[in-house]
């Protein structure tokens, strides 16, 4: 009995090519029409180790779930796209729509227009986005590393593990980090902004024209430079380099009201000194600084860090900190610029001191001596005078 309806069923439906089939209604709307229910597809057991034929192939729109491989595909394929969705190019739990999409890896996915996941467990989305290797996620970019993400227009990350997001932007290096159109080809190096290339280990550049092309290095760059020939470069290994051309302030604290600033174009740093920024003012016994001052051993000197022929002079912070820490004044292992500038000052205030009084003691010295030398010049010439005297008292 149930063949017989099921045989009546089929020639009905047969008969008329369009006619409309509803399951719990009476009008169907579509071709196949469920109302108010839910639907199962199923298949025992996991995918097929010999998947027979599929349901469908070649070009064409359609909606069909593929039980052999537990996979699922919907929407278009044109003519250059009309094997994508063929047995060898569809992966085992495996997830296709849109346009022309193709998810051959296993439990790939691939959504979007003319998208391909042939990485295993990998994912392909917008528009033209591959995902080549396993776990790797296409956005509009091509990810062809291992876990490699790549995000925006031209986005590429063609190592394992590479990050690169925004348009243009590429990631050659292992497990290296791009953001905007940048390039970063050293393994684990990160390049944020325009046209800005890491190229060394581990190396750093960020915002525009930034070049960090040896290994640890670090450069930032303003957007000064109008091309890219005008790029900020590192010249050595695990070095820092930055290019402000509007200047450079660092401040201490959250007011920012004490730290230091780099002129444009200047070549020292400026200390805040604004009086309206301090308080507690003392006046300083120059003469007690300056015998301080000559008694600080000075020697020449060089760091542990650096090669024996780069010298340096100057006072030891234990021994600045011995003759001026009592006041508060710094530490026994750092001299703060603006401390020991202040000293120096103070004794050359000293200095000036003793000289003006040295200059008031020759002055009154040569008045004494003008004045003895115009004595003695008087007396010579009244010595001079005694003999023409005697001799016109003898004539007469």
């Amino acid at each position: 009995m149930k063949k017989s309806v099921f045989t009546s069923l089929f020639v009905t439906v047969s008969l008329y090519a369009n006619a409309q089939v509803g399951i719990g209604t009476l009008t169907p709307q579509a071709g196949l029409h469920v109302a108010d229910s839910s639907v199962l597809f199923s298949a025992p057991g996991d995918v097929a180790p010999s998947p027979s034929g599929i349901p469908a192939i070649g070009e064409g729109r359609r909606m069909m779930w593929y039980a052999d491989k537990a996979a699922f595909r919907v929407g278009y394929l044109g003519s250059f796209s009309s094997t994508y969705w063929n047995s060898n190019n569809i992966g085992n739990y495996s997830f296709a729509a849109g346009a022309h999409t193709r998810a051959s890896g296993e439990a790939s996915f691939a959504v979007g227009l003319a998208t391909t996941a042939s990485g295993n467990q990998s994912v392909a989305l917008g528009n033209n986005g591959s995902a080549t290797a396993e776990r790797a996620f296409a956005f509009n970019g091509t990810a062809s590393g291992v876990g490699a993400v790549a995000i925006g227009s031209g986005a590429q990350a063609t190592n394992d593990d590479a990050i690169a997001l925004g348009p243009s932007s590429i990631s050659g290096g292992l497990g290296s980090v791009v953001i905007g159109p940048s390039i970063a080809h050293g393994p684990y190096a990160v390049a944020i902004g325009l046209q800005n290339s890491a190229r060394g280990i581990f190396s750093f550049a960020l915002g525009k024209n930034a070049r960090a092309i040896h290994h640890g290095a670090m450069v930032i760059s303003d957007a000064s430079a109008g091309f890219s020939v005008d790029s900020a470069y590192s010249t050595a290994i695990n070095q820092l380099t930055m290019r402000f051309a509007g200047g450079m302030r660092l401040f201490t604290n959250q007011g920012l009201t004490t730290g230091v600033e780099l002129s444009p174009g200047g070549g020292a740093w400026n200390n805040v000194s604004d009086r309206r920024k301090k308080e507690n003012f003392e006046a300083l016994n120059a003469e007690q600084v300056l015998q301080k001052v000559s008694q600080l051993p000075v020697t020449g000197w060089n760091y542990k860090s650096q090669e024996a022929t780069t010298r340096h002079i100057g006072p030891m912070a234990q021994d600045f900190y011995a003759a001026f820490g009592l006041n508060g004044i710094g530490n026994d292992t750092t001299i703060n610029s603006s401390d020991i500038d202040g000293v120096n000052m103070v004794a050359i205030q000293a200095l000036e001191k003793r000289t003006r009084q040295l200059q008031k003691e020759n002055d009154q010295l040569r008045a004494k001596l003008e004045a003895m030398d115009r004595k003695m010049a008087a007396i010579e010439n009244m010595i001079r005078a005694e003999p023409r005297k005697e001799a016109v008292t003898a004539s007469r």
